[in-house]
């Protein structure tokens, strides 16, 4: 699941992205390996108007996680 945050198409990114706030909610041991792979995600592969969508779930789940 962690390998399509790095897809190239950004809704796929965005889905998944939505998913993982369930399994950060009941699988609390997976939150670091999470956080560490919403680190690595490349922003620049997707078009600007998607960018800051993406960039916005990465933030809201990282505040989940935190």
């Amino acid at each position: 699941m962690l390998a399509l945050l790095h897809d190239d198409k950004p809704i796929v990114v965005r889905q998944c992205l939505a998913a993982l706030h369930e399994v950060v909610l009941y699988r609390s041991e997976l939150r670091e390996a999470i956080k560490a792979e919403l680190g690595a995600i490349d922003f620049s592969r997707h078009k600007e108007s998607m960018s800051p969508l993406i960039k916005k779930d990465v933030e809201e789940l990282l505040n989940l996680i935190d």
